[in-house]
């Protein structure tokens, strides 16, 4: 009876053993695998039957007693596993790492100067860098103007205008750069304009050369140079610096202010002037191409260059001029001869660079690739 009763429950257990649960549950997951730093990875865990689910991720652990399940993780820098285990009701468990990455925001360093007089160009240059962010869009405003950005090997380039101020002000450099993920990082960069000097000098032109300032003459020299602006720009054509036209005697510089007439309106002088002898070479200060070229009433023998990027050169007063519109120059090449034609009262050629429409300081300009 006995060795009966421990035979039935040797058998017992036998097939007791035979059906119990030994398969390790079978797990399903789903997640990006690449997000934002701080944003929410929704992970989803199914099994083939009720588990427990401890996950592990960036030093926190999660728990949860379901078949299908949603965890929220908060990203966390760089590559991280979430390590997700799953063990049925038999102790059978079953293990998978799940790979996180983690991408940070871009970071943005802006090289601008900090103080600037008025009227001289504003060069910027901005570096993005990034740990694997895609950038979707680099933007600036100086002013609350947008600021045309030109992408190199050095990062963003851009050269801004400044206004003639008398008074000091100041304008603000807005940097913002967006990434694939829709976050924005933004610069602020504060620039202080120094005024430009209160001194006037009363020039002394004889009546006879003043008359060729007619509002009519005016109009018409004013109508080209937007005319060529509006053709112009595209890609920078020059890749070296930009060279002084001539060498010669500064008799004006750069945005001093001057009577035409006694007692009549200030202004400020675009430009710079440079005395030399009758029939000196004149030079392009770098590769372009020729926008305006000939003889005008106030400008005289007048050659307007279209270096790309918004960057124009202008060249006044020239006794003879070389070349035609349409012309592709080499920088240096000899494009006329100094002169006084025009609004002048002695040899010397007048120099202007222009962003666009906007006067800058030539000097600004003389042996550098970007100012």
């Amino acid at each position: 009876m006995v060795l009966a009763l421990l035979a039935g429950a040797l058998a017992t257990l036998s097939v007791s053993s035979a059906l119990r649960d030994v398969e390790p549950p079978r797990l399903y997951y789903e997640v990006e695998n690449r997000l934002p730093v701080g944003a929410s990875a929704l992970l989803f865990v199914s099994a083939n039957e009720p588990v427990t689910y401890v996950v592990s991720y960036a030093g926190d652990d999660f728990r949860a007693v379901d078949q299908d399940h949603t965890f929220v993780l908060d990203v966390a820098p760089g590559v991280n596993e979430a390590s997700v285990a799953a063990t049925d009701a038999s102790g059978n468990e079953t293990v998978v790492t799940v790979p996180i990455t983690g991408i940070e925001p871009v970071r943005v360093r802006v090289d601008v100067a900090e103080r600037v007089r008025a009227g001289d160009p504003l060069g910027v240059l901005i570096d993005v860098s990034d740990d694997g962010a895609g950038v979707t869009g680099v933007g600036a405003t100086f002013a609350d103007a947008p600021v045309r950005l030109l992408e190199t090997a050095d990062g963003y380039r851009a050269v801004v205008p400044t206004p003639f101020e008398v008074e000091e002000s100041a304008a603000d450099l807005i940097v913002d750069v967006t990434d694939e993920f829709g976050r924005h990082v933004s610069s602020a960069h504060h620039v202080v304009l120094e005024p430009l000097p209160v001194s006037v000098e009363q020039l002394r032109i004889p009546a006879s050369v003043l008359s060729a300032v007619t509002p009519e003459a005016q109009a018409q020299e004013r109508q080209l140079m937007e005319e060529g602006v509006a053709a112009g720009g595209g890609p920078p054509k020059w890749t070296e610096p930009f060279l002084m036209p001539i060498t010669g005697t500064e008799t004006s510089g750069f945005a001093d202010a001057r009577r035409y007439a006694e007692g009549g309106p200030v202004s400020y002088h675009n430009g710079l002037d440079l005395a030399a002898p009758m029939g000196t070479p004149v030079h392009a200060t770098n590769d372009g191409v020729v926008v305006v070229a000939g003889q005008y009433a106030v400008k005289g023998g007048w050659v307007m260059l279209d270096h790309g990027f918004g960057v124009y050169s202008h060249y006044f007063h020239m006794s003879r001029v070389d070349v035609e519109p349409g012309q592709r120059v080499a920088r240096g090449d000899v494009i006329g001869l100094v002169g006084t034609t025009g609004l002048s009262t002695g040899p010397h050629l007048h120099w202007e660079m222009r962003l666009d429409l906007a006067p800058s300081n030539p000097l600004l300009w003389a042996d550098k690739v970007w100012p």
